[in-house]
């Protein structure tokens, strides 16, 4: 009897999530410029740019994904130690996380990736974790944001039209001075205070204030201090505390001050009073064993509204994204553009825009940026590595 062999054919499709691939490399030859004019030195990570290594900063790029992103970040350590990247609070498998003894390190002059999937929106962070505490201290630390979407928190959540990041670090001078002879770290005290790198008058931008106007905006708040940081909100800004370590509350709260300890993150809702005046946050550091101020800064905000998230145009495609060098805008339908980094600060203005062109942005640093119209409409968004 002859055997009838039968072949089923199932089609099976597959939804895959978008991909984000990120390129960093890590060093140990970064000079940090204090706010007095001297220096200092730090060890951090950058983007990697076109033929390798690009330009280190501190902090490290801001890393910004969305909310189910496949995430892969490819990692060249050209320096003379190992690094890792561990991701401070995100959902990732244990082969993943950068912690040297569940995970890998990455060797001088090797390169390795990291691939993990964005599962909740959220504010994280991420540094090394090789001999962390010395590490992170010398500058090795950056945030990582995970959008739910254009301008929601979360699913059901809030709302805003604006979004500001701050992350908050200090250090020891002589450390970083010299850090092969850095002492026991029960010995180091913190004596620079840093507000995304920066101190005292260099918070301050060309026009004197973060720009925002009676739209709500969001903070996105993380402390890679040593210290306990005390955030101080002017009642004129109700602040509202929406999500706290990279997950929503069970509802907000409001907040005059809010404490935020190391490795801590919280999400920060700004609803403005129409009677907003120029004013500040200000930006306290506590020595987290006996609760002593020891450091000061203060973030300035003022009037100049930006637009709406309701009055943004989809006709505008700014390519390609990410960029190093330049963008070209298609479909612009305004005669005067700006371009403002992640803080508000404006960073280009042309004023004889035309509706497709190119634009040179090899000057500006690493980050994200939003392209507005002569209304304040935001209507594109690219990332500069």
């Amino acid at each position: 009897m002859k055997k009838l062999l039968i072949l089923i054919t199932v089609a099976v499709s597959f939804t895959s999530a978008a991909q984000v691939e990120i390129d960093l490399f890590s060093e140990m030859n970064g000079i940090l410029e204090l706010e007095d004019g001297s220096t200092t030195n730090f060890w951090g990570y950058g983007y990697q740019g076109q033929g390798g290594a690009g330009v280190m900063t501190l902090p490290a790029p801001m890393l910004v994904v969305q909310q189910g992103e496949d995430v892969n970040v490819n990692m060249f350590n050209p320096s003379p130690e190992a690094h890792t990247i561990h991701w401070h609070g995100l959902d990732v498998d244990q082969a993943n996380d950068g912690v040297p003894s569940t995970s890998f390190s990455i060797a001088p002059g090797e390169e390795a990736t990291y691939s993990f999937n964005a599962t909740h929106s959220g504010t994280y962070l991420y540094h090394c974790h090789v001999t962390t505490t010395l590490h992170l201290t010398m500058g090795m630390y950056g945030m990582f944001v995970v959008e739910y979407a254009e301008n929601q928190l979360f699913e059901d959540g809030v709302t805003y039209e604006h979004e500001f990041y701050f992350l908050t670090s200090d250090l020891e001078i002589e450390t970083n001075d010299n850090p092969t002879q850095a002492f026991p770290f029960h010995e180091i005290h913190p004596d620079y205070f840093m507000v995304n790198g920066k101190s005292g008058s260099q918070i301050e931008l060309d026009d004197g204030a973060y720009t925002i106007g009676d739209d709500r905006v969001a903070l996105r708040l993380g402390n890679m201090a040593y210290s306990k940081v005390v955030y101080t909100f002017p009642d004129e800004l109700n602040a509202a505390v929406h999500m706290s370590d990279g997950r929503p509350l069970p509802s907000p709260f409001n907040v005059s001050e809010l404490e935020i300890y190391p490795g801590e993150r919280f999400s920060v809702v700004l609803s403005p009073s129409n009677d907003l005046s120029p004013s500040t946050i200000g930006v306290d550091y506590y020595d987290m064993l006996n609760d002593e101020l020891v450091g000061m800064n203060s973030i300035p905000f003022g009037l100049i509204t930006v637009g709406s998230v309701g009055e943004r145009s989809n006709l505008i495609k700014v390519f390609p994204n990410p960029t190093t060098n330049s963008i070209s805008l298609e479909g612009l339908v305004a005669d005067e553009i700006r371009i403002i980094n992640s803080n508000g600060k404006v960073v280009y203005h042309e004023t004889n825009a035309q509706s497709t062109q190119t634009i040179d942005v090899s000057f500006l640093p690493a980050g994200n940026y939003f392209v507005l119209t002569e209304t304040g409409q935001r209507v594109g968004k690219f990332i500069k590595q």
